[in-house]
């Protein structure tokens, strides 16, 4: 990418083909994380995620990037996820409703021939990490619905789309200047609840409303991208800082004609010059690194007329103010507040040990809390492309559900083996 202004940018990709990015003073398509500049000439024919339409991708790097993301969110897909995917039969008992479990071959083979474990837990995986997720639905010649999970990544929203009639773009290098061709985005239509077997294939695109989002949603642990950041940088710091040394340690005094004279004779700029970098480059090399720790330095100098040493070289310890405490506290207020931003309860994330509450009977009622009070939104929106294959299917009073795990306690559950679930 090459800036011809402040406002107007050229992409070229490595075939050649090239773009005008232009910045615009408008309003984003998505007021969080949307995008406010507008290609000219190679217009995009889908709505933009981000400002570079590559905001998975650029959350995708620091995932990568930070060792307490990816266990966040598994943990946060394990509670959505519990023991999987059950099915009950709705029915009227005593003029209360009640869900009775459910199943039969159809059911069973739909669920193998549609890998519905694996989906489910692909989906999760999409909307904890990029709150969305589109589900492929694709219809078998005898109308038997398969579905599977489409990567982020990889889907956008048409521009003209509409309310009642959704598109979609299916197109593997989304946000990646030096691949993505427009020619190459495949439309996809929206699966049409109203009419189910119009489209052999289709998506269906699962989020949440978000004021001021029309388009994508995003997860709350977004939000904390630069507590990440800085999380990020620490064992960067700590690596390099054990390599070379933590902040500057030494301060070098030398006189500033220390090299300006070669045996009497005075030399030329150039030489003086060359004499100061070798210098440079010696000392860099001989005081740092982890080899060169706790070494000696010796000087030779030479005395004067009144037998004092002349001006030489002098190397003077600096202390460093900021102990490790303080770098491990900052380490640890990061964690937290990731943390807490992921939705997951700092104990229940391994970042609050010894601090409290991480009894085991603690523990337990936090992850009940955490199974049954933050997952009820997640469910209803993962259940959705389901209940929807469901309906295809001729299950007309069927129910979907996650079933969660229930932790036991000893006078319950006394040899710790008996298989405790319970539905939500």
């Amino acid at each position: 990418m090459e800036w011809i202004n402040e406002d107007v940018a050229l992409v070229t990709s490595r075939t050649h083909s090239a773009a005008i990015l232009q910045l615009t003073d408008r309003v984003g398509r998505d007021h969080a994380y949307g995008s406010t500049y507008s290609v000219i000439g190679n217009g995009l024919d889908h709505v933009p995620w981000g400002v570079a339409d590559n905001q998975p991708n650029t959350m995708g790097v620091l995932v990568q990037k930070n060792n307490q993301i990816k266990p966040l969110l598994d943990s946060n897909r394990d509670m959505i996820y519990g023991t999987g995917i059950s099915f009950n039969r709705r029915q009227i008992v005593d003029g209360k409703l009640q869900l009775i479990p459910y199943i039969d071959e159809q059911l069973t083979e739909w669920a193998i021939k549609t890998r519905l474990a694996s989906y489910a837990v692909g989906a999760i995986n999409e909307r904890v990490t990029n709150g969305n997720h589109f589900t492929r639905i694709e219809l078998e010649m005898d109308g038997l619905p398969l579905l599977s999970v489409v990567d982020c990544y990889s889907a956008r929203i048409d521009q003209n789309s509409t309310r009642l009639q959704p598109k979609y773009f299916y197109n593997p290098f989304f946000g990646d200047f030096a691949y993505f061709r427009p020619r190459d985005s495949e439309p996809v239509p929206a699966f049409n609840p109203r009419d189910p077997e119009a489209n052999i294939v289709s998506f269906f695109h699962s989020r949440e409303h978000q004021s001021g989002n029309p388009h994508y949603a995003f997860p709350s642990w977004w939000g904390a991208a630069e507590w990440i950041q800085l999380a990020n940088l620490i064992p960067v710091f700590h690596t390099s800082g054990i390599t070379n040394g933590y902040n500057i340690k030494y301060l070098v005094k030398m006189p500033k004609d220390y090299y300006d004279t070669e045996g009497g004779k005075p030399l030329a700029p150039e030489k003086i010059a060359a004499k100061w970098r070798t210098f440079g480059e010696n000392l860099s090399s001989w005081m740092s690194g982890t080899k060169n720790v706790n070494k000696t330095l010796v000087l030779k100098y030479l005395r004067g007329d009144d037998g004092k040493p002349n001006d030489a070289i002098d190397v003077v310890p600096l202390k460093n103010e900021m102990s490790d405490d303080a770098y491990s506290k900052v380490w640890e207020m990061a964690n937290v507040s990731i943390a807490n931003a992921a939705g997951i309860l700092p104990t229940l994330a391994g970042v609050n040990p010894g601090k409290g509450n991480d009894s085991g009977s603690q523990i337990r009622v936090m992850a009940e809390f955490q199974q049954h009070f933050r997952t009820p939104v997640h469910h209803v929106l993962l259940l959705e492309p389901i209940q929807c294959a469901l309906r295809l299917m001729g299950y007309k009073d069927i129910v979907p559900s996650f079933s969660g795990v229930q932790i036991t306690t000893l006078d319950v559950n006394p040899t710790g083996t008996q298989a405790v679930t319970n539905h939500n």
